[in-house]
């Protein structure tokens, strides 16, 4: 079957990865948390997309929504940032560069759960 919307769901940005925690510190501080959110997005997006597949062109929209798990002001391109490996995994899931993910929409949401994930919605 052929998917033209494919909706993957990432756990909470890892605070090692925030562009604004980690300037002037050792990069293999952050390291594990890159390998370990690349995995994540990886695994999600094939689980996501199963035996399905889905028609890729050289320009995929894309659309982040990060769902805070509290309600403390996060600015939204240092989460955008944060989440470069996860976007690169999903990117070598579906079998393409993340460059082709234009546009890319952000938006910023509160988890009543308090949990915290990531909603990446890809083809809208």
């Amino acid at each position: 079957m052929q998917l033209d919307r494919l909706t993957i769901t990432l756990p909470w940005v890892d605070s090692r990865l925030m562009p604004n925690r980690k300037n002037g510190l050792h990069w293999g501080r952050s390291q594990e948390a890159k390998v370990r959110a690349r995995q994540d997005g990886h695994m999600s997006a094939l689980v996501a997309l199963g035996r399905n597949t889905m028609p890729l062109s050289t320009t995929i929209p894309v659309k982040i929504t990060f769902a805070a798990p509290d309600g403390r002001h996060r600015d939204l391109d240092n989460l955008l940032a944060a989440s470069k490996a996860s976007l690169d995994g999903i990117a070598k899931a579906l079998g393409v560069d993340d460059k082709c993910f234009r546009p890319l929409t952000i938006d910023a949401a509160i988890d009543t759960r308090k949990q915290g994930f990531v909603i990446v919605e890809i083809g809208l």
